[in-house]
Formats: C-alpha cells, sequence, structure tokens
C-alpha cells in the first residue's frame, strides 16, 4: 500500500507548500542502489572512533539501515525489549507504521514500502533506564549512489523514563539515508530524546520524527545537526493528550553549499497541554537554512 502510495505522490517539488523552499530535484533525478552490506576496514576504523565515547549504555547499530549484532550491545534490565525490528514482536502490530502517515507524505511512503530492518524498543510500565539506549545508524557510498531506510520504532510504558540517543553516521561518494522515527510516550511516562546527524557532506538525509505523546507525560527532543550531508531534512511531528508537555529542541551547523530545512509540528489535540521550542543555526559559505515551525 505505501509502495502504490509512493507511486502515486512522488517526489514533493518547490510547488507544494511544504516544501516551497527546498528542492528535491538532486534526489528524485538520481537512481539509487540498495546500499550494500557491511563495511570495509576504513569504514569499520571511522566507526569505531565514534562508536568509542558512546559505550557503556545499550546499544543497537544499523549499517545501511541492516542490524550488526557483533558491535551491537544489547544489555538491557530485565522485561525490556531493545531488539532489531526482524526479532521483535508485540509492540510491532500494534504501533509500527501507525503514527508517521505515508498517505501524505512521500518520503515516509518510500521509508515504509522498502525498509529492511530497524530497531525496536520496547519499555513496559514503571520501569527507568538509567543509561541512555543508543541507536547508532552508519551509511556508505560506492562507486554507484545508494539508499538505505532506517526504521525506528519506540514505546515506552506508562509510568516510565528513558533515554534514547540516534546518530545518524557515514562516509563514502553520495547515498542517500531516508529515516523514519516513530515514537509513543505513554501516560505519565517521561522520555528525552536525541537524534545527532553527522554524514558524509555529500549525502542526502531526509528524516521523519513522529511522536505520539500520552496523558501527563512529558517528552523532549533535541535536533543536532553538526554540519554532515549536503542536502539535510528533518521533520518532527509531535501529537499532545490532555496535560501533556513537549519540548521541541534544535541545533544546526552549516558550510559550504550546504542546505538544511527544518520542520516541525506540534499538535495539542487535547486540552491543558503544554509545548517549548527553541531552534538555532549557524551557517557559513553559501550554506542555506530552512525553519517552519507550525502549532495547531
Amino acid at each position: 500500500d505505501a509502495a502504490q502510495r509512493f507511486a502515486k505522490l512522488g517526489f514533493p517539488t518547490t510547488r507544494d507548500e511544504e516544501w516551497r523552499f527546498t528542492n528535491v530535484s538532486c534526489i528524485a533525478k538520481t537512481q539509487f542502489s540498495p546500499a550494500p552490506a557491511g563495511l570495509n576496514e576504513e569504514e569499520a576504523e571511522l566507526l569505531d572512533q565514534h562508536l568509542v565515547p558512546n559505550e557503556g549504555g545499550p546499544r543497537l547499530v544499523f549499517i545501511n539501515g541492516r542490524y550488526l549484532r557483533e558491535i551491537s550491545d544489547e544489555g538491557l534490565p530485565k522485561g525490556i525489549r531493545a531488539t532489531p525490528l526482524s526479532e521483535a514482536n508485540g509492540a510491532i502490530e500494534a504501533h509500527l507504521a501507525r503514527y508517521a502517515a505515508y498517505r501524505d507524505r512521500a518520503f515516509v511512503a518510500l521509508n515504509t514500502a522498502n525498509f529492511e530492518d530497524g530497531a525496536c524498543i520496547d519499555i513496559p510500565s514503571g520501569v527507568v533506564v538509567e543509561k541512555p539506549i543508543q541507536l547508532v545508524f552508519f551509511a556508505t557510498g560506492g562507486d554507484v549512489p545508494v539508499i538505505s531506510h532506517p526504521r525506528s520504532l519506540v514505546v515506552i510504558g506508562p509510568g516510565s523514563q528513558a533515554t534514547v540517543v540516534e546518530s545518524y553516521l557515514g562516509r563514502g561518494a553520495k547515498y542517500f539515508t531516508n529515516a523514519v522515527t516513530e515514537i509513543v510516550a505513554g501516560d505519565h511516562s517521561v522520555v528525552d530524546h536525541y537524534k545527532l546527524q553527522e554524514e558524509d557532506e555529500r549525502s542526502f538525509h531526509v528524516a521523519t520524527l513522529q511522536v505520539q505523546i500520552g496523558r501527563d507525560a512529558n517528552f523532549s527532543t533535541h535536533s543536532i545537526s553538526l554540519g554532515g550531508g549536503g542536502l539535510v531534512r528533518n521533520d518532527i511531528n509531535a501529537v499532545l493528550a490532555e496535560g501533556s508537555e513537549a519540548t521541541v529542541n534544535g541545533l544546526y551547523l552549516a558550510s559550504g553549499s550546504q542546505h538544511i530545512d527544518n520542520h516541525t509540528a506540534i499538535d495539542h489535540a487535547k486540552p491543558h497541554g503544554t509545548s517549548h521550542e527553541l531552534y538555532k543555526g549557524i551557517l557559513g559559505g553559501t550554506s542555506a537554512a530552512v525553519f517552519n515551525g507550525k502549532i495547531i
């Protein structure tokens, strides 16, 4: 269904209101092949350099959207699941693709139709996870342009607390990372989310974060783009329930001829919710940035 929907929608153009300042023709005109599996020696060394400072907490590592068990650490307290989507159950049917709508979002439809694997975090009710849960997505380019579709599903049970860190790294020739993350924050939960994007300057990065926040829950997200990626687009959408609170922060650094686009939408679907938002950017060279914030 998602594949058929993408075929009908096609890539967005500058005639679409949500994309009028971001031209994705460079993506639409490129013939991408599926990204390769595995790493060469140079790529493995680069990935290792990024992983060293992050040791100490549960970690799932994906190469071009595929799970790499050898360097992942799934050590979690009893009752908590952090697994690749291909090995998950329970949380999948109830939540996967239920929030990030692909009917009217071309890149979400493209991801939903093509993702091979991804991260699944399932935390039951009343659990406090002391250490951050890390999701590392490493992309590699080759002799021809390649594409990968990372996918993440995070379900935090009622009354639980957790911190989730997504890192997007990459190395090589032209490649395209098209990511989708869905987060469900249960009633009275506390969820702190970070996204670090630091990919190759020749790459494309489009990501959608869709968050469903339960009653009296507290959710915060911090999106940090540190200059990686020639064209970067971050869509962050949060739906609040009664009495819930959302904080949406962002920092972006661009140089050269990079283009970074941040779109946020906070939907106060129920009364008595509170939202906070702060974005800051530093631009150098001939780089350009777009910010579009919408509060409903």
